[in-house]
């Protein structure tokens, strides 16, 4: 605790703990061409010539209802995301509907090129109690506006990174969502329909904080906008 100058203000520094026993890990990021690569398909519309690589978690969502349920805790999770390739992030909830027993909490995130936690087309889970740090794009993201019910409850997002540095901050270029993964609108939260819960989360040195974006994609994204 510091209180400067004047005894009346007081800082409080965000302490996080970042270690855990159990580690989720890989390689280091590989860089790899756009140009006469099966996997990465980079956007023609975006100014990039490599894919950014690193690992992925995923549960995709079955057909059958209550086929299945996606619970990672108290997990450390580094050199994750895939910049460059829809879909591959660190913690991802893919298409699961209603999904009340899904969870990921007390997990530490660090080092992603492409968003942290990743809910898509799943409702009635929890996100909460997760620390994220030198995560690159949205934190953590709801996706296509369709969501409901989600609870995401006292995390904590820290950009480590200055604004006006070389990697300008967390921002990171050629993701499918420039708005809030790059410069315009970055944030450590970022939804895209008000439809869900936040309550008590943190965030430092982000572009924005928390940041409800429903005018970028009006009748929503995906086969939501479909």
């Amino acid at each position: 605790q510091h209180y400067m100058a004047d005894p009346s203000l007081s800082v409080d520094a965000e302490v996080i703990n970042l270690s855990r026993n159990v580690i989720i890990t890989g390689d280091d990021f590989r860089h790899v061409p756009c140009a006469g690569s099966d996997y990465c398909g980079c956007d023609p519309d975006r100014s990039r010539t490599t894919c950014t690589l690193g690992l992925h978690t995923m549960m995709h969502g079955s057909q059958v209802p209550n086929g299945g349920t996606y619970r990672v805790q108290y997990t450390r999770v580094e050199k994750c995301g895939q910049r460059g390739v829809l879909g591959r992030y660190c913690l991802h909830f893919h298409l699961m509907r209603d999904c009340p027993n899904c969870l990921a909490k007390g997990n530490a995130i660090e080092f992603s090129q492409q968003r942290g936690v990743v809910i898509h087309g799943t409702h009635l889970t929890s996100v909460e109690e997760n620390v994220l740090f030198d995560v690159r794009g949205g934190g953590i993201y709801i996706e296509d506006g369709n969501e409901l019910g989600n609870n995401i409850r006292y995390n904590t997002v820290i950009c480590p990174n200055k604004y006006d540095g070389p990697k300008q901050g967390c921002t990171v270029p050629g993701t499918d969502n420039g708005e809030a993964d790059a410069s315009p609108n970055h944030a450590a939260f970022w939804a895209l329909s008000h439809s869900n819960n936040f309550v008590g989360n943190h965030a430092g040195n982000n572009f924005n904080g928390i940041f409800y974006h429903p005018s970028f994609a009006p009748n929503g994204r995906g086969k939501v906008q479909g």
